[in-house]
């Protein structure tokens, strides 16, 4: 029977071929599914992958923040060192001395208190200050040698119109700022009292700052207080009949640690000048006048000769020509004036009468002149051997 097979579905199928002694080969593969083989790679210790651009960057950021901290560290250190250096008692003190050398009264003030009450202070202003024909000049500051203790005591030695003096200021420390910088501060201002003495002046002025007298005397001090320098004092509102000249002091200080020291008395002395001795004449006319006629002459400030109701005669011979101010008292004149005079009665004669006639000029209680609505000085004028 032959090896054929049927297939219900497609008929006679040929049977399978006999097996070979040798196997077929297998198919080659496509070039599609050829697969190289691994290059074997030699392992040599731990692999690296590379470092992104956007590390590198965060890196150097990393690095130029250290080091700019550790710059900004040692800078901070070092301006440190250098601000406290210069924030020493001595330096301090050149400090505050640097601005009354320089007349910069209200930063002084500011700087070191002179612990006054305010109508003490008008004096220590930048423009009185400006004012001065001197001022201070700084030659050396020196500070004593406990060095760590809080109480400093610091010396400065300086020139004022050429002459030398020298000053101890007391120096505290006080609280550090930013609890890092150092700081001290000045116990005693260098301020000085100067005496005031007026005799027929009411104001004063320095550098334009004015001073009624009265007010000064009615202080509890008759004096006024300064920083160093050469002040001069101008009388004010004197008016056209009183002559004051300036007066100039050199004003240091104290060279201990006393804010009241006392620095020196300014005397300011009026005169009364030509004008007055006219005024003074026109006064004694006019009760010279008077003291001739009925019934002026009644008054008590007549020379008595002339005081009588019962006078045939009365006249002026000869009136005052000149008043002269007495030398021991200001604000005095003299003259004379002759009267003719004679009685009722027929043995009485004619007779002449000189009388010395005096002026006195009058000033109210705070030593100013009463004048008149005319503006004139007032007198008190009587007649007297």
């Amino acid at each position: 029977m032959s090896e054929q097979h049927y297939d219900a579905n497609q008929g006679a199928v040929p049977p399978p071929p006999a097996p070979s002694q040798s196997p077929t080969p297998p198919p080659a593969p496509s070039p599609q599914n050829v697969v190289a083989p691994a290059v074997a790679v030699p392992q040599a210790g731990v692999t690296f992958t590379p470092m992104s651009d956007k590390s590198r960057r965060r890196i150097k950021r990393i690095v130029v923040g250290v080091v700019a901290l550790v710059v900004l560290g040692v800078v901070t250190t070092v301006a440190l060192a250098i601000a406290n250096w210069t924030r020493t008692p001595e330096a301090q003190v050149r400090q505050y001395l640097d601005l009354l050398a320089d007349g910069k009264a209200s930063a002084a003030t500011a700087m070191v208190d002179p612990g006054l009450p305010n109508d003490q202070r008008g004096f220590l202003s930048d423009e009185v200050m400006a004012s001065s024909s001197a001022r201070i000049e700084v030659e050396d500051v020196t500070v004593d040698d406990a060095e760590h203790s809080k109480e400093r005591v610091v010396t400065a030695t300086m020139r004022l119109d050429g002459e030398r003096f020298t000053r101890s200021f007391r120096v505290s420390a006080a609280k550090n700022t930013f609890g890092l910088l150092k700081n001290w501060k000045i116990q005693d201002a260098m301020v000085a009292r100067v005496d005031v003495q007026a005799d027929n002046v009411t104001h004063f002025s320095i550098g334009g700052e004015k001073m009624s007298v009265a007010t000064l005397k009615e202080a509890p001090s008759s004096s006024i207080v300064l920083y160093p320098g050469v002040y001069t004092f101008t009388p004010e509102e004197t008016g056209e009949y009183i002559d004051a000249a300036p007066k100039t002091i050199s004003v240091k200080a104290a060279t201990g640690y006393d804010s009241s020291y006392y620095g020196g008395t300014v005397e300011l002395k009026g005169t009364y000048n030509d004008k007055m001795a006219a005024a003074a004449l026109d006064a004694a006319a006019a009760l010279t006048n008077s003291c001739a006629t009925v019934p002026g002459n009644i008054d008590t400030a007549c020379p008595s000769a002339v005081q009588s109701r019962t006078l045939a005669l009365l006249q002026v011979k000869t009136m005052p020509t000149a008043m002269k101010a007495t030398t021991d008292e200001g604000g005095v004149y003299t003259g004379e004036a002759t009267f003719t005079t004679q009685g009722m009665e027929s043995w009485e004669k004619q007779r002449d009468v000189t009388s010395r006639v005096t002026a006195t000029v009058k000033t109210d209680k705070d030593g100013k002149l009463e004048l008149d609505a005319s503006g004139k000085p007032q007198f008190e004028v009587r007649f007297g051997y």
